[in-house]
């Protein structure tokens, strides 16, 4: 009978196919039979495998098998999932020295496995179909490339205007930038009250932690002798401020620096 389908394939590709045949498939002994309508395409793949398979042992002697020259390249009669669990039957057998496994089903074992190990002898081609292979080229960096639109008066503007007059090259070789400040202070927001939080959570712990606390005050000692530290007195502090929390991380499992600092 003649019926207009289209199915889809790998890749979402798909194919119109226009005729189905109702058919009966059965084993030998006629134990398992089911009717079933399939569809009617001109291939359904190529030939299976696509190459010759050497095996060593031959697993006919042992069980009886679907396809005596599974390892043969033939051409695929049906494929289909409808009644793919309805042909399974109880029975694996691992053959040994591969990677074969052997299924049971109502016609027999069949064969599946990995043949990786198998060369293939066909040339793939890779073709760009285009009349000119620049226009292709072109339109890939388009993809990659992405354009950001300068603006005269954002942040960022300022912040690049900002790095270009105050950045410079240290004796070591890395660049170095004054920290921008913003021109509104309140967007800084209240970080004196979450920073005092962290500061008692920090005390408690030095506390518990003998070994902690001696770390960490050979550290700020360190510090301070280094010059690094400058004492603050709450009534001198500038009307605009930023506190940022401070705290170690103790790395007992370390030979050398057992301490870290982090801000």
């Amino acid at each position: 009978m003649e019926k207009v389908n289209t199915v889809s394939c790998v890749n979402d590709a798909s194919t119109i196919v226009k005729n189905c045949v109702k058919t009966s498939v059965a084993n030998r002994d006629r134990s398992f039979e089911r009717e079933l309508l399939m569809l009617v395409v001109n291939k359904i793949t190529d030939f299976i495998p696509n190459k010759v398979i050497n095996v060593d042992v031959d697993v006919s002697e042992f069980v009886s098998l679907a396809d005596h020259s599974f390892n043969v390249p033939d051409k695929i009669d049906i494929l289909g999932a409808e009644i793919f669990y309805e042909l399974l039957r109880p029975g694996q057998i691992y053959a040994q020295n591969s990677q074969f496994l052997l299924q049971n089903t109502v016609f027999g074992y069949v064969v599946s496995g990995s043949v990786d190990r198998v060369a293939e002898d066909r040339v793939h081609c890779g073709l760009i179909l285009d009349n000119d292979l620049n226009k292709t080229l072109e339109q890939f960096w388009e993809i990659e490339s992405v354009d950001v639109e300068c603006t005269g008066n954002t942040e960022a503007s300022l912040c690049e205007d900002h790095f270009v007059r105050t950045h410079k090259r240290n004796k070591d070789g890395r660049y170095v930038a004054s920290m921008a400040l913003s021109r509104d202070p309140s967007c800084l927001g209240n970080s004196k009250d979450m920073t005092v939080r962290q500061l008692n959570s920090l005390w408690k712990r030095l506390y518990r932690d003998s070994e902690y606390l001696s770390l960490y005050t050979d550290f700020m000692r360190e510090y301070d002798d280094l010059g690094h530290l400058e004492k603050v007195v709450e009534s001198s502090e500038p009307p605009t401020q930023y506190y940022i929390p401070h705290h170690g991380v103790l790395r007992p499992d370390k030979l050398t620096t057992k301490f870290k600092s982090c801000l």
